[in-house]
């Protein structure tokens, strides 16, 4: 049972958007602001790549935070997400998206929604064989809702795991312990 409802709210994850041709590179995107010309790399991310994200820390903190254009909460939540990333620029701390979006939405819909909310830490699309098995990797309490937030030390360990959409003073409320 526990299976089958990770695996109907994985599944509507992915079939909720519209599908186009198939993609087999990471989108790119060049944005101009006055002289200066910003590039938002999307890239594309499978399990062992996830795993290896997480446990090669470098002595960082890792904010992982999952999420997809088509999510209303994970829209409103972005923001904030930016705001945090800016705020521990300088600290210890690792900031990811992982978009569940289509791969090949990279174009149609992850670009033009990082255009209107440009970020500053690396954003990836789910690139995955086998969904549930990166849903339990991540945590077997996780029914693969989102938006979804993960937290790791600098060994790689778990340390918090956020359902749903929150603010920035909230995150912050969360990091400020952590770092140092």
């Amino acid at each position: 049972m526990k299976f089958a409802v990770k695996y109907l709210l994985w599944s509507f994850c992915f079939f909720a958007g519209s599908c186009s041709s198939q993609q087999d590179q990471a989108g790119r995107n060049s944005k101009s602001t006055g002289d200066t010309v910003k590039k938002t790399e999307v890239m594309l991310l499978n399990e062992q790549q996830l795993q290896h994200l997480i446990t090669q820390r470098n002595g960082k903190l890792l904010f992982l935070n999952v999420w997809a254009t088509w999510c209303l909460p994970c829209r409103e939540e972005f923001p904030d997400l930016v705001k945090l990333a800016e705020s521990y620029s300088k600290k210890e701390v690792e900031f990811i998206g992982l978009s569940v979006d289509y791969p090949d939405e990279i174009e149609s819909k992850i670009l033009p929604f990082l255009e209107q909310v440009p970020v500053s830490f690396p954003i990836y699309v789910q690139n995955f064989d086998d969904k549930e098995q990166a849903i339990n990797f991540l945590n077997e309490k996780w029914s693969g809702a989102i938006p979804a937030t993960f937290v790791y030390n600098a060994e790689g360990k778990q340390l918090h795991f956020i359902l749903g959409q929150h603010s920035f003073e909230e995150f912050q409320q969360i990091l400020q312990p952590l770092v140092p």
